[in-house]
């Protein structure tokens, strides 16, 4: 699998990949990914580079010139995958379109991330992940009356490359089947409208337009975060059944689950303000460890608000063996958190993470071809 890619979604979608035992050779310019220069958190590198690299090897080529782009297009012809995220403006002046994969590479499968879209009239702009938090609607969902707030993950990036990744698989398996390869053509913008699916259809169908509230759910209530007497704890009554359990036998509020105006979530989400007025209240009067212990005990839906250093001991973390090591080019260890595919697929090795162009030789000479020097 080769990866054109820089920062951060083109790199999370081949680094699943690679967690799944795809070999994946980094394609990166002569400086380098510039997520490797971030931070120096880890014994000098950058976290989110060590975080996506490992299991990749890297191979600096300039597209532009015209050695570097030969060994590019080799590459291409013995690999199965190509994912990319340059800009649309760039890869297309590189000639890496649909219409060449069809033509020269016909049973690839090439995977391009844009911002907006390879054609149309935002083609152009730059996509880091806040802006596209803001031009899909998600910076409108989240914050309060004074204004948005970030949500704090690069989200727009890591739903776009994990969306990549099951695309890519289900792309080999349709080669599997007929082949033929395919060109897949992914933007972000259409990925995050997935995350603000139920608020569009909502305003397509019914023009509901939900207000920006910082720390509730649009369209549940009671769901969301609420203050104890000595913390904060998150709550989600997601189902009638829950609220009557939730009112009955943890608020000992029978006179809440038997309001008729409140039976439905759709009733509490039109009464949004009183019902939770009525819950504050309640939460306020016990300490987060007491609601914690009641929550456990009532099978009711709730968080507890992790810092980071917390996550890191959390039980499920440990239960899950989600603390992982792996290993820098100077072969020192590191940690880095487990991945989902690495654990379900029973990876116990541990990823290496490459320095710039430190495969060039090794790769080159798969290649049977010469290093240039």
């Amino acid at each position: 699998m080769l990866a054109l890619e820089q920062s951060v979604a083109a790199p999370i979608g081949s680094r699943i990949l690679a967690d799944m035992g795809a070999d994946v050779i980094k394609v990166e310019a002569p400086h380098g990914d510039f997520s490797r220069h971030w931070d120096s958190h880890v014994r000098g590198r950058s976290s989110h580079f060590v975080w996506l690299s490992r299991r990749k090897r890297s191979i600096v080529l300039s597209l532009r010139e015209p050695g570097d782009r030969a060994i590019f297009d080799r590459l291409l012809r013995s690999a199965d995958v190509l994912i990319f995220n340059l800009a649309a403006p760039t890869a297309a002046s590189l000639g890496l379109t649909p219409e060449y994969f069809e033509q020269q590479h016909p049973s690839l499968v090439a995977c391009q991330i844009t911002g907006y879209g390879r054609n149309g009239r935002a083609s152009h702009r730059r996509a880091y992940d806040m802006l596209l938090q803001a031009e899909a609607g998600l910076l409108d969902l989240t914050g309060d009356d004074q204004g948005p707030v970030r949500i704090g993950v690069s989200i727009s990036d890591i739903g776009t490359g994990i969306y990549a990744a099951s695309m890519i698989l289900a792309a080999l398996y349709q080669r599997a089947n007929e082949g033929k390869g395919r060109f897949i053509d992914l933007s972000m913008f259409e990925v995050m409208t997935e995350f603000a699916g139920p608020n569009l259809t909502a305003f397509a169908n019914a023009g509901v337009r939900y207000p920006r509230i910082r720390s509730r759910h649009h369209n549940i209530v009671p769901y969301g975060i609420y203050a104890c007497s000595d913390g904060y704890v998150a709550l989600a009554v997601e189902q009638d059944s829950e609220w009557q359990i939730f009112c009955r036998q943890a608020l000992s509020r029978t006179d809440l689950a038997e309001r008729a105006d409140y039976a439905r979530n759709e009733q509490r989400v039109l009464r949004r303000s009183e019902v939770d007025r009525e819950v504050e209240a309640e939460l306020a009067r016990r300490t987060r460890a007491e609601w914690q212990e009641c929550f456990e005990q009532l099978g009711l839906a709730y968080g507890v608000i992790n810092e980071i250093d917390a996550v890191w001991q959390h039980p499920v973390a440990e239960d899950l063996e989600l603390r992982a090591t792996a290993v820098l080019a100077d072969g020192s260890e590191v940690l880095v958190p487990r991945s989902p595919a690495e654990r379900i697929f029973g990876v116990t090795s541990r990823g290496r993470v490459p320095d710039l162009d430190e495969n060039r030789r090794q790769i080159l000479e798969e290649l049977s071809a010469e290093v240039p020097g």
